[in-house]
Formats: structure tokens, sequence, C-alpha cells
């Protein structure tokens, strides 16, 4: 396609759009709310499969020795556990150690008061933290762990990351039904937007016809507008949705080495949903055109 040929097909598609304002104006709503809806999803996936990828980094399994348990038994316990397949390391906490953590982890300037009985009367196990060589693998070492003679319990972040990947599955259908239902609502609009102009310029494609224009130099300008609509109802909420997630960044400190919440960047992060937002908009404005062509455009 020449170049004065693709602006020729753009300024007709301005045209189609402008001479039905308030048409293309519900079209662009239904596609800018539909888009806000996917872009809240998006960043919720997102950010879901990063806390997990962050959480597997930092997996340990934490074995709590019996406290019957002697200095010696607990030496030859920690080798057992080094010798199993998947352990990257394996070290022995003691529970004085434990407390020292535990207090700095309170991270309050009393936490010396409130826990000064317990350095006399320690009620923290000896531990043993094991890290795995792979994330994937931490619920076959707990199991082996749990086995051995000398072990009260074990415990370990799996469970957070399931629950994690369960929400997100569940969120994701339901986001998906619902936002399915605004794009065909949206496709819908845009269909009916391009009707109008396939009406309105109907004299028009017919002297098109009868000086010989091929079906594509007739059809392009409608695929054009509705594929505009699309990209103009994807701007507000590509906007909207990345405003919202630099506040929400920076209110929960989600940024910082000390959060608990880990979050992704929104350098890293809105590249990749502003384009999904635009590629979606740009697509259903498409599909909207297309289902309008065929049905009302005859050449």
């Amino acid at each position: 396609m020449k170049i004065e040929t693709l602006f020729r097909h753009m300024r007709e598609a301005y045209r189609g759009v402008k001479r039905n304002t308030w048409m293309s104006f519900a079209a662009i709503s239904a596609v800018a709310v539909t888009l806000f809806i996917f872009g809240i999803f998006l960043i919720f996936a997102f950010n879901v499969r990063y806390m997990v990828t962050e959480l597997n980094k930092q997996l340990v399994v934490r074995a709590s020795l019996e406290e019957s348990i002697t200095n010696q038994g607990q030496e030859e316990l920690l080798k057992q556990v080094q010798g199993i397949s998947g352990v990257k390391t394996a070290k022995l906490v003691p529970k004085e150690e434990g407390l020292r953590r535990f207090k700095a982890d309170w991270g309050d300037d009393d936490a010396e008061k409130l826990f000064e009985g317990f350095d006399k009367d320690n009620p923290l196990p000896d531990v043993i933290e094991i890290e795995p060589q792979n994330p994937d693998t931490i619920k076959q070492i707990e199991e082996k762990v749990k086995g051995l003679r000398g072990v009260a319990e074990t415990t370990s972040g799996d469970q957070v990351t399931d629950k994690l990947v369960s929400l997100s599955s569940f969120t994701r259908n339901i986001v998906l039904v619902f936002g399915l239902g605004l794009a065909v609502l949206a496709a819908f609009l845009i269909s009916n937007t391009i009707k109008l102009t396939i009406i309105a310029r109907k004299r028009e494609i017919e002297i098109q016809r009868l000086v010989g224009a091929s079906n594509w130099f007739i059809r392009w300008p409608f695929f054009i507008e509705g594929a505009f609509i699309g990209i103009v109802g994807a701007i507000v909420p590509t906007v909207i949705v990345l405003t919202l997630y630099q506040v929400a960044y920076t209110t929960l400190g989600a940024g910082e080495a000390s959060s608990v919440l880990k979050m992704m960047p929104l350098l890293s992060l809105g590249t990749y949903v502003a384009l999904s937002i635009f590629a979606l908009g740009a697509a259903i404005g498409t599909t909207g055109s297309l289902i309008s062509v065929r049905r009302f455009l005859r050449v």
C-alpha cells in the first residue's frame, strides 16, 4: 500500500468517527471500561507471578528439633539433612540465635524489655534451616526431613505461594468472563458505529465501485476507523491504571528492601501493560469493524 493511499484511508476513517460523534464516544467509552478492567487484571497477574518468584527465592524448610536431643545428636542430624538430595545448604540455628532474630524482626525499641524473661527461659526450639537447590522440590525435602529422628515439626513457605497461585487463577477466571462480556459489548458498539459510516458513505462507495476501486480499497478506511476507536479507548485506562499503580507502589513502600510486600517497579511493568492494553484495544476495534463490514458492506 502506498503512503498516499494510507493517509487517504486514515483521513476517511477520521471523518467517519467525526461524522458519528456520539456513537463513537459510546464505543470508545465501552472500550475504555473493558481495557481498564483488563489493565487491573494484568497488573494483578504480573505482580502475583513476581511475588511467587521472589518468595521462591526465599523459601526454606525450618525443622524444629526435639528438646531432648543432645548437641551430638544435633550435629548428626544436621549431617543427615545435608546429605538429602536437592538440599543446597543446611545450618543449625540455636534457640539463642532464634531469639535474637525474633527481637530484630520485632523492630521495637521496647523489644528488649518485652522479651526480657525469654533470655533465661527461652521457649524457642533449636532449628535447622534448609535451603533447596530448586524451590519446586521443597515439599519433597520437607517430607524427608519430617521423617528424621529428632525432628519435632517442619514448616515451609510453600503454602503461601500455593495460595497466591490459586487466588491468581480464581481472579483470572472471573475477570476473563466479565471482560469478555464487556469486549463483546464494545465490539458491538463499534460495529454499529461503522454501520452508520457505511450508510452515510453509500453513494460514495457506489461511485468507487463504478470506477473500478478494489474491495480492499473500499474496506480499509472502516478497519482503520475501528482500530482508531479501539486505540483511543486505550489511552485513558492506560494512564489511569499506571497512575494508580504508581500511587499504590509508593504508598505501600513496595520498592523498599525491608518491605514485606514485593511489587514490580513501574518501569518494568508499565511497558508490558501499556502495549497489552493498546494491542487489545486495536483488536477489539478491528473485530467490530470486521463484523460490520461483513454484514453491511457488499463489495
